[in-house]
């Protein structure tokens, strides 16, 4: 029998003995009912989710499985449930974790929930018999299979319902929310409220969303949605009423229905919220007093106020943050007390050294004392601090303090923590108020009860003796209480203050303590003799009721306290009495009727000294002196009185005098105002100025770091200003449609670093981004000697030599305050990365460069525009910095402020090389995976070379020697073989590169992509961009000739000699220059310069600005504008005008520059009146931009291309490069060498030579020393050597194999390529086998949402609740996903080292669908993702930045349906979409090509394009529901009507010879080769003949 429990909310309630029940060995079907099937059943049960496993669990583990809440419907698979959990769930286990580990047996044992959450559940789906769950009925055509067992595999058993049973699903707000937009949608509601109630309700919807949501908590950090909503709220304070009070700290885990029990579930929100004192303060004072007041329901009367502070809030530093709002101005004088108060819980729930004590100390100490308030400049940071009230402000905390105090347990720490001798001097003061002495004397009565011995201590610091002197200006009523309790140890219980009733004293406490008590009096007595109060801070008391009562006191004592007389008969105390008394009577002696106080203090004297005397404990001297006074006194009053009616002073005097000689001579000076102090007196105080100077230094450090963190939240909180895009932009909620969509060129790069993507001009960036925090980790309990809280060691050593306290030892007083020079970098760096350099650059972009910063991190490399790094190694603004630190000679300086960095982990940084930038090699640029690159330049040569060092220092970064191609520029699938050789040498890549050209292995495009970046050509870099030949010279006939010569430009000579004309202008030139002894050149131009990149691009953002930069902010003249195609060769190749310009690459590659997208107002032209719009094609490319790119691609191909493309590279890089005779030399200054900028010192000579550069243009390093060779021309031109077939040509050649090449269990979903073992992998429905990597799996569409990741057919991770329909991997270490809740989830995969095994992380969460996403595929190449949806909807996303670009336009208004099949062409970046209704061919920016409608009889069912390096005309199969796959192409025809447009064309219909043929599910392109996969799991091949 085993026990069985019954759990109610995760707790065992009750237990019974019943036999679990035992699986059949012999596998026989089981049937389980839950239920009643009996008849007429009235048995009710609302069940969520219900699990059957063949393997016990612990008990803990039932209050885990109950805080992943009702709705949880997986399968307790993934690793790491914990990011299943809500921040209140997991505070919970958090705080039943550490009341376990109070009673836990083995302190050392884990908790079988920590387990869980670090290593998951423990058990295997195979040992589930088992799970119901109502999520299964949301999979398409499953409606009411709600059960699985071992969900990956096909025979799991299935659940059917029975009777009155329903399924129901219920939709919540909060999924609702996540699913339509997330966090921000209820954050724009936040932005968008005018008034309390719209506040209020924003902010309800905001938080209960999050609450009950791990999907929202999730997200809402990852886009620092907490930041956001303290921006928000900022400007709305005035909004803000108790109503939202309470709902945002019901938010963050107060309980306002049970205080004690509350908490902090939330502490991301509530660090960020509830911690902006600046927010709070500014609201009603009313929800001022309500916040302050929430430190007590966390911290006092909590049944969880220790782990609240232990493991919630000890890294906030509460004290350091309210000590900051006490200095600002921030909060009223009548909040102040408030405030206070809250200080003094916080302090009081974690007092220790480093949060607390120390930082309590170093304000008041720095604040008690100061008289004289500075008032800064407005731009100070000293602005922020209330300069008026801070020595009120310190006496409060002050008090507050010493309140603390009072427990011995926080007195102790105190002790410990500080030497608190010289504490109290430096609290006390040269000049203390009366609030200050008396709570350093109640401070001093503590220590002194806490441990005898500090009397002693305090006097050999010269303690008793400053007191003795700086006591009597300070003393009021309180401080004689206060000096008094000290003196007879008076506490709280028993400290009766009326002197009267204070009659059994048997000891003193403090005798030290008397001396001062004495001088007051003296003070008192001198002040009350003089009639008028002297001019002094504190003498508006009453003084004659204080000497009163310090008599009373004292005549009291004396008769009641052994201890006291004998205290009093020291020296010391007999010469102050006896001083004071003395002058007492020189001072009343002059008064003619005085008042009757005085003549009570005198009688209270008279009485004083008389019974000292009588006591019988002084020596005979001291009786003589203490008697001599008051009896030579009555005598000379008696006789005054009866000779002259008045007391004589100057006999007075006289009697006074005699008395003070007959021991020892008084000072002469005025007691208790001019007292003579020793040497070690004037120590002490002149210490005390030097500690309060090093003290009030450090508080000035914390202060501006406090404003300065301050700013720099505001700072970056402000750039967060990307969190709407989403929203706004489409397909947000708030996206306007009418609005113009407003598009630029896309940096990042496809194959051979071709640019031809557009992007919004308006981009989110990392909104989408997935970050990996610990705020709702778990953690084992600790005790306090575990906590994660350090405690500083006591920062000041105890010595009571002063003169020890010099030089280092004055270290011990200031605390270690780092000055954090890169606090306005820290935030932008991934977490737990540190920096390890950074040096200042500029970042160029076509003509602009951007000053900022390369940071190399630990992790990463980042790359932050907009601060730059100042000579003392402070972060400031660009702007702010000076001109000759940041400035690039002859580009375009851009500030656009501080931007989100840019980042990159080293493992994706592909390679680096040396650059020049105007020749100066001071430049690198850093080529990364994601196809993305960045040229940066430096101040000089030493700075870059140490950064080129460290990156070199990093394992497996591949540093590329100067001017060598880097690999990105090959990672195309059909150059990967030359990849491995691009690292060899510079002669070697590029000999390979020339070897394959000649062989037809690689494209002429190709060919001349890798000699521009061989040769430092770079697309970043206008002034270096990559030059390409004019190869037509036919811009006027209807249709292109290709086999005709005369069609083609003459590639042998230089675009300035094509005519007889240009060649003699440029001999006449060359020689003119010659004959004046000038280095001659026969072009005063240039073939490339940035002027004529700017000049083609001029359509096309970023490149329009540049433009208009150069021509000094407006547009050139109309007619010379870029217009017209035919017109730019005529003026290139035979206007006398000098223009000798070349190509670019994008008049190859990119048709959008072709058009005026934009609209932008060009004028008009001079000749015609025409306005300048689109640029105007030749009528062979029938005003179709994406056909005149496609032509002229296919021109640059040619034979005749082919056959004379060596003669022009001989030009622009090989052996005619400065060749005479081919008239081809340039202005010399074009040439690399010829100039050195860095030597010339003058500015105007600088710049003049950078001017000539600019206009004159930059000429390519030369490559080849000798012609340069042919290409083969033997066998079929658009095949390499050696093959004799190809798809494209010989489609109709192609032969179904006689046998699968492999047969599944399954349909087949997908086929994919093992390049180790070179075999065909079909992939069975929701399954994908990892890309070179063919033991790792992927799996989906099981009922329980979960994705599992798997090595060696064994399960390594799960992924619950992603609900995935569709996957794709881009590569091997992207996985793209949708799911059937319209989310697009981009995950990476990474491997640290071969000894571990790789692990899947999601890395980004994106939202455009309504429903069920049902196709996504992806390409690496071109960085982009497509997806599609049940929708209709087809939406383009950049795999890089995650992030929505554009949705594809169908151009009709028909419903189209879901779209069933995507494929994109990897060489192009070229979609073809199909629907139930059409196949569609778009361009890789969502341009409809051309469509064709298809039957509904024969749907298509799965796409694939052919791919090469470069295809004449694609190759698109499609395979059909009726198990044939058609090959189709596109090309340039007439339809019926005579129509000219796009149109797809067949080539070949591949019927099946198999008899038993079924639908086609997959179909792939291998080579020339073709697999496609069939419903019935078999897999056949299409070749062609060998």
């Amino acid at each position: 029998m085993n026990r069985t429990g019954l759990f109610v909310d995760g707790i065992l309630t009750d237990s019974f003995n019943w036999s679990y029940p035992r699986l059949d060995a012999n596998n026989t079907p089981v049937i389980y009912f839950l239920g009643d099937k009996t008849p007429n059943s009235d048995c009710e049960w609302s069940l969520a989710s219900a699990y059957l496993l063949s393997t016990p669990l612990d008990d803990e583990l039932m209050r885990l499985v109950q805080h992943l809440g009702p709705r949880y419907s997986s399968n307790f698979q993934t690793r790491s449930p914990i990011k299943l959990l809500t921040y209140e769930a997991a505070t919970s286990l958090n705080i039943h974790l550490a009341a376990v580990a109070l009673v836990r047996p083995d302190p050392k044992a884990a908790s079988p929930i920590i387990k869980a959450l670090t290593e998951g559940f423990g058990f295997s789906e195979s040992q589930i018999v088992f799970a119901i769950s109502p999520a299964g009925a949301l999979l398409p055509n499953i409606t009411r299979d709600v059960v699985s067992g071992s969900s990956r595999s096909p025979d799991s058993p299935k659940g059917r319902l029975h009777g009155d049973v329903f399924v129901s699903k219920p939709h919540c707000l909060d999924d609702s929310i996540w699913e339509i937009g997330g966090p921000v949608i209820t954050l724009r509601l936040v932005e968008i409220s005018e008034n309390s109630r719209d506040l209020l309700n924003s902010l309800v919807l905001f938080t209960q969303t999050i609450q009950t949501s791990w999907k929202n908590s999730e997200e809402v950090e990852n886009i620092h949605g907490y930041e956001i909503l303290a921006k928000l709220l900022r400007p709305k304070v005035a909004l803000i009423d108790m109503a939202i009070f309470y709902t945002l700290f019901e938010f963050f885990g107060i309980n306002f229905r049970r205080l004690s029990h509350s908490t902090v579930f939330n502490t991301p929100a509530y660090a960020l919220i509830a911690l902006d004192f600046e927010i709070w303060s500014h609201t009603s004072t009313e929800v001022q007093l309500a916040h302050l007041g929430h430190f007590s329901f966390l911290f006092k009367d909590n049944i969880h106020a220790r782990f609240n502070m232990k493991q919630k809030l000890s890294k906030f530093g509460l004290v350091n943050r309210l000590l900051f709002a006490l200095q600002t101005p921030w909060y009223e004088l009548e909040v102040i007390p408030a405030l206070i108060d809250a200080i003094a819980i916080c302090a009081d729930s974690d007092f220790s050294a480093g949060p607390t004590i120390k930082p309590l100390v170093s304000y008041i100490a720095a604040h008690l004392h100061d008289t004289t308030p500075s008032v800064p400049s407005p731009t100070s940071f000293l602005s922020k601090i209330d300069q008026y009230h801070q020595r009120e402000k310190a006496e409060l905390t002050f008090r507050m303090l010493v309140g603390l105090l009072r427990k011995r347990a926080n007195l102790n720490k105190f002790i410990a923590a500080l030497p608190v001798t010289r504490v109290c001097l430096l609290l006390l003061g040269e000049h203390p108020s009366p609030a200050v002495a008396e709570q350093v004397l109640i401070l001093i009565r503590l220590l002194i009860e806490s441990n005898s011995s500090f009397g002693r201590k305090f006097e050999l610091v010269s303690g008793w003796l400053a007191l003795r002197t700086i006591l009597p200006r300070a003393w009021n009523p309180l401080v004689h209480a206060a000096a008094f309790d000290l003196l007879l140890g008076r506490t709280e219980k028993n400290e009766g203050r009326n002197a009267t009733n204070n009659t059994e004293h048997s000891a003193l406490s403090c005798s030290y303590i008397l001396p001062a008590i004495l001088a007051s009096l003296g003070h008192g007595l001198e002040l009350v003799g003089t009639g008028e109060a002297l001019e002094h801070h504190y003498a508006d008391q009453d003084w004659d009721q204080l000497c009163e009562a310090i008599l009373e006191e004292l005549i009291n004592l004396q008769s009641t306290s052994h201890a006291f007389r004998r205290a009093l008969k020291s020296h010391q105390n007999i010469n102050l009495l006896t001083a004071s008394y003395g002058r007492y009577a020189i001072l009343i002696s002059e008064f003619t009727d005085p008042r009757p106080s005085l003549i009570r203090i005198q009688e209270k004297l008279n009485h004083f000294t008389l019974s000292i005397t009588l006591e019988g404990h002084l020596d005979s001297a001291q009786k003589k002196k203490v008697l001599l006074i008051p009896f030579q006194l009555l005598q000379v009053l008696q006789f005054s009185e009866r000779q002259a009616g008045a007391n004589d002073p100057s006999a007075i005097a006289k009697v006074v005098g005699a008395a003070q000689s007959t021991d020892m001579p008084l000072s002469g000076s005025r007691l208790g105002l001019k007292v003579v102090v020793d040497s070690t007196l004037q120590k002490t105080l002149s210490r005390l100025q030097e500690w309060r100077a090093i003290i009030s230094k450090t508080e000035m450090r914390r202060l501006q770091k406090h404003v300065a963190d301050l700013r720099e939240r505001h700072r970056s909180a402000d750039a967060l200003n990307e969190w709407q895009l989403p929203l706004v932009s489409e397909p947000g909620l708030w996206a306007d449609e009418t609005d113009p969509h407003h598009w630029r060129l896309d940096l990042t790069e496809g194959p051979f670093r071709v640019r031809k993507k557009l992007e919004p001009e308006v981009t989110q960036f990392l909104v989408s981004e997935v970050h990996h925090d610990d705020s709702r980790n778990i953690v084992e309990s600790v005790t306090d000697d575990q906590s994660a809280v350090m405690v500083e060691a006591p920062p000041w050593a105890e010595t009571y030599e002063f003169s020890s306290v010099d030089g280092e030892a004055n270290d011990v007083w200031r605390e270690d305050i780092v000055e954090d020079k890169h606090r306005r970098i820290r935030h932008e760096l991934e977490s737990g990365d540190v920096v390890e350099a950074v040096q200042t650059v500029t970042r160029i972009i076509g003509i602009d460069s951007f000053p900022g910063l390369l940071i190399l991190g630990r992790t990463h490399i980042y790359m932050l525009d907009g601060l730059v790094e100042n000579s003392d190694g402070e972060i400031i603004d660009a702007r702010d910095a000076p001109k000759s630190l940041i400035s690039v000679p002859g580009s375009v300086l851009e500030f656009s402020g501080s931007q989100r960095a840019r980042r990159w982990p080293y493992n994706e940084v592909n390679t680096f090389s040396k650059r020049t930038c105007l020749f100066r090699d001071v430049a690198l640029e850093l080529y990364f995976r994601d196809f993305t690159s960045v040229l940066v330049v430096f101040g000089d040569k030493r700075a870059r070379q140490s950064i080129y060092t460290k990156l070199s220092q990093q394992s497996g970064l591949n540093k590329v020697l100067d001017s060598v191609t880097p690999s990105a520029l090959s990672r195309t699938p059909i150059f990967g073989k030359m990849s491995a050789k691009l690292h060899e040498s510079f002669s070697d890549e590029v000999s390979t590169a020339q070897r394959r050209w000649q062989a037809r292995e690689i494209s002429n495009f190709t060919y001349l992509c890798i000699l521009n970046q061989a040769s430092g050509r770079t697309p970043e870099d206008a002034t270096q961009y990559p030059v390409f030949p004019w190869i037509l010279e036919d811009y006027t006939s209807g249709e292109l000739d290709f086999e005709s010569p005369s069609s083609f430009r003459d590639l042998t000579r230089p675009m300035g000699a094509l005519t007889e004309a240009r060649r003699e202008a440029a001999m006449s030139r060359y020689s003119d220059l010659q004959s004046v002894n000038e280095q001659p050149f026969h072009y005063g131009t240039h073939f490339s310069s940035s002027m004529i990149v700017c000049h083609f691009l001029i359509r096309l953002a970023p490149f329009t600005n540049m433009f208009k930069t150069l021509q000094g902010g407006d547009w050139d003249l109309p007619d010379r504008l870029f217009s017209d195609v035919g017109r730019a060769y005529e003026s290139a190749s035979r206007d006398s005008r000098g223009d000798v310009r070349e190509l670019i690459p994008e008049f190859f590659t990119c048709p959008e520059f072709l058009e005026n997208t934009a609209n932008l107002d060009f004028g008009r032209n001079q000749n015609t009146g025409e306005k300048v719009h689109n640029v105007k094609l030749p009528p062979w490319a029938h005003d179709d931009p994406f056909l005149f790119i496609t032509l002229h691609r296919r021109a640059l191909e040619s034979e005749h291309v082919s056959r004379n493309l060596p003669a022009w590279i001989d030009l622009i890089w090989g052996s005619k490069q400065r060749d005479i005779e081919s008239l081809n030399c340039f202005h010399p200054l074009s040439y690399e060498g010829e100039i050195d900028l860095d030597n010339i010192q003058d500015v105007r000579e600088r710049e003049a030579a950078v001017s000539t550069i600019h206009n004159f243009g930059q000429t390519p390093r030369k490559i080849f020393h000798q012609p340069h060779p042919a290409r083969f021309t033997h066998g079929i031109p658009t095949l390499p050597i050696g093959y004799l077939y190809g798809i494209e040509e010989d489609s109709h050649l192609l032969v179904q194999c006689a046998e699968p090449v492999k047969v599944i269990g399954a349909p087949v979903f997908s086929i994919a390529v093992d390049t180790v073992d070179e075999r065909i992998l079909p992939c069975a429905p929701s399954q994908l086998y990892v890309p070179g990597n063919s033991y790792e799996q992927i799996t989906w569409g099981s009922i329980d949402h979960t994705l599992g990741f798997y090595i060696d057919r064994k399960p390594a991770q799960a992924f619950e609740e992603v609900k995935c329909s569709c996957a794709h991997f881009a590569d091997s270490n992207i996985l793209v996903t949708g799911s059937l809740d319209g989310i697009i989830r981009f995950w990476r995969r990474s491997r640290p080292n071969l000894a571990e095994h790789a692990t899947l992380t999601m890395t980004h969460v994106m939202r455009g669908h309504h429903g069920r996403v049902t196709q996504i595929v992806s390409s690496r190449a071109w960085s982009m993702v497509v997806s599609g949806g049940e929708d209709g909807k087809l939406r383009i996303w950049d795999l890089n930045r995650g992030i929505h670009v554009r949705s594809a336009q169908f151009g009709d208004d028909v419903d189209e349906g879901e779209i069933t099949a995507i494929a994109i062409m990897e060489s192009t970046g070229h979609i073809a979409v199909c629907t139930a209704h059409s196949l569609r061919l778009f361009t890789i920016n969502a341009r409809l090509i051309t469509s064709l409608k298809l039957s509904r009889n024969d749907p298509i069912t799965c796409l694939a394009f052919h791919e090469r390096e470069y295809s004449r005309r694609g190759v698109l199969a499609a395979g059909g529901d009726n198990g044939i796959v058609i090959l189709r192409t596109w090309a340039w025809r007439s339809d019926d009507n005579g129509h000219d447009g796009w149109r797809f064309e067949t080539l070949r219909e591949l019927k099946s010879r198999k008899e038993d043929s079924s639908r086609i599910s997959a179909v792939r392109f291998v080579g020339e080769s073709l697999f496609a996969g069939d419903w019935m799991g078999r897999v056949y091949s299409w070749d062609l003949p060998d």
